[in-house]
């Protein structure tokens, strides 16, 4: 098949979307000619990773948009920029189409559903789109934890429904002629079946899917580690709360990789109490292509975010035969389950607080149950390989272009 892919993230050495919007054409060039136009900031590493290593089977297309736009759409606003993106990008598509005798079109990042190209538009070209995410929203409960940043979660929630409000007028959802989710809150927030399918949008490398090597029993001590941007709603208050909960002579650490505008608040929360400050280590930020090292000397992943969209580190951190503590919501809760980690709930602030710290307290008094929880992840991760999903992806462009 002649497969057109829009990969506006797209960076071989780097993670997240940028990984998603790589490894999915990579994967599927294997058996199929591939065509992908990204944003044109990627030109430089991804026509380095082409030097080092030829591709067949595989071409590249850069597009740009005007300093004017990017400098008007930033933070909570950056959807705009993608849709500017979006429509610069329609009419290279079309004549690809036209001239590769294109079979389908899939849209595979941005994720974010506020950001979907009209590709559907094309005539006799069949148009994927997602996994997409964007449309979660606190937990009740949780609200609490964007304190100081109530306008952000305000003007996001008009900007989602806006969004919304355009897909049902355009009929641009119509026009996708298959659709896939990251996490149901987004599907619901759409206003979709059940039936549309739930698909996680982020994989693993087999080469990464290896048993544990490495003993993490450094002074008897249980590894948490948390890995991810320092603001808001990556949830580290609410993580420093359920800490505060856990006896203060229990051995065990949390390692807190990353860095971000909320680094310096949440340090001098740490320095200022004694409990914290004993079991809390920040180790600054870590190179994308070192953090394998960060995984092998911990025990447990935690992700406490109270709005995400999946998160890439689940899936790396079980491909390393970790397992997982995170709130039974968002994509957390389809890939992870009662044999591959730990799944928190509440109804209000201080019963998600107890639902942290009893999945901590139960990995701190059973290491036994984390190794076998982690074996059980690592093993489930098996069928989130790159190429497991490209098959899943083929066999659905192979079965729209039979109908």
């Amino acid at each position: 098949m002649n497969i057109l892919y829009i990969a506006y993230s797209c960076n071989p050495f780097a993670g997240s979307e940028d990984k998603i919007g790589w490894c999915v054409p990579y994967e599927i060039s294997k058996t199929n000619t591939v065509y992908v136009i990204t944003k044109e900031e990627q030109r430089e590493p991804v026509e380095k990773y082409l030097q080092r290593h030829p591709l067949q089977n595989i071409k590249f297309y850069y597009v740009d948009i005007p300093n004017f736009y990017k400098k008007i759409f930033k933070g909570f606003m950056y959807s705009g920029r993608l849709n500017v993106w979006n429509r610069r990008v329609l009419p290279l598509a079309k004549k690809i189409c036209a001239d590769q005798k294109i079979d389908v079109i899939h849209q595979i990042t941005p994720i974010e559903f506020r950001a979907i190209g009209d590709y559907g538009k094309i005539a006799n070209i069949k148009f994927i789109c997602g996994p997409l995410g964007g449309g979660e929203s606190l937990p009740n409960g949780l609200k609490d934890y964007a304190k100081g940043h109530e306008i952000i979660e305000v003007v996001r929630s008009g900007i989602n429904r806006w969004y919304r409000f355009k897909l049902r007028i355009t009929g641009k959802l119509n026009r996708c002629d298959y659709i896939m989710f990251a996490n149901r809150e987004t599907r619901d927030f759409l206003g979709l079946d059940e039936n549309v399918p739930l698909v996680t949008e982020i994989a693993a490398d087999e080469i990464s899917i290896e048993e544990r090597i490495v003993p993490n029993d450094i002074n008897n001590e249980l590894v948490f580690l948390f890995a991810g941007r320092m603001v808001y709603r990556k949830g580290l208050e609410l993580l420093f709360d359920a800490i505060m909960e856990i006896p203060d002579e229990w051995k065990y650490i949390v390692k807190i990789v990353g860095t971000g505008p909320e680094l310096s608040h949440l340090k001098h929360r740490c320095e200022s109490n004694s409990l914290l400050s004993a079991h809390v280590q920040f180790m600054g930020a870590v190179e994308y292509s070192e953090m394998q090292r960060e995984y092998e000397m911990s025990d447990v992943l935690i992700m406490p975010s109270i709005r995400e969209t999946t998160g890439t580190v689940l899936i790396e951190a079980m491909s390393q035969g970790m397992p997982i503590i995170t709130i039974n919501k968002f994509g957390g809760a389809i890939l992870v389950d009662e044999n591959t980690g730990w799944l928190y709930s509440g109804e209000n602030r201080k019963s998600y607080i107890a639902g942290l710290k009893n999945a901590m307290v139960a990995c701190i008094v059973n290491p036994k149950e984390v190794e076998k929880r982690g074996q059980n992840a690592r093993k489930k991760v098996k069928d989130y390989t790159w190429k497991r999903k490209c098959d899943q992806y083929e066999k659905i462009y192979k079965r729209l272009n039979c109908n």
